[in-house]
């Protein structure tokens, strides 16, 4: 018996690495066929949430006693029109 382990002892060692890393893969292969689909929603909500800060920032930005200037256009269009 002790004269198979010695002969074969790197034959055994190289069979169980090939095992274990058979097995890891086997455990992750979903996961990482998941993951491309993972990395494309979250891509799609930060641009999401970036647009919805920039919308944000931009109402924000504009002053509610102002009228935007296209409403202001159409008012000097309405002034003319009626004279």
């Amino acid at each position: 018996m002790r004269d198979f382990f010695y002969r074969n002892n790197d034959l055994i060692i190289v069979i169980l690495i090939l095992v274990a890393a058979a097995f890891l893969i086997y455990d992750r292969v979903g996961i990482i066929m998941d993951y491309p689909e993972q990395a494309a929603l979250n891509q799609a909500e930060a641009v999401q949430e970036l647009e919805s800060q920039e919308q944000a920032e931009d109402a924000d930005s504009q002053d509610p006693t102002e009228e935007p200037a296209e409403d202001a256009e159409d008012a000097d269009d309405a002034d003319q029109a009626d004279q």
